[in-house]
């Protein structure tokens, strides 16, 4: 009888070994991609040309400015989205 013990007990204690020795964590790296808003890479629309004296022309000059710094802006909130997204590590 003893013997029929020390046989049960080495294959419980076999099985429980395999059992954690197949357990290994894997990590699986997934492709993310960051998600920009359409506002942010909609073209823009040039402002309306109506030139008639020199102060319409410093009036054109004045829209473009304004759609130049616009467009920065965009760029630097899409480099922010990009760099904020391609820093996490989950």
């Amino acid at each position: 009888m003893p013997r029929f013990m020390i046989g049960l007990l080495s294959l419980c204690l076999l099985l429980l070994m395999t059992g954690c020795a197949a357990s290994e964590i894997r990590t699986v790296p997934i492709m993310v991609t960051p998600t920009v808003p359409h506002h942010l890479t909609a073209p823009l629309e040039p402002p309306g040309v109506s030139m008639i004296n020199h102060r319409d022309l410093l009036a054109l000059i004045a829209d473009y400015e304004k759609l130049r710094r616009r467009a920065n802006a965009d760029r630097a909130a899409v480099e922010v989205i990009l760099a904020s997204d391609a820093g996490t590590d989950e």
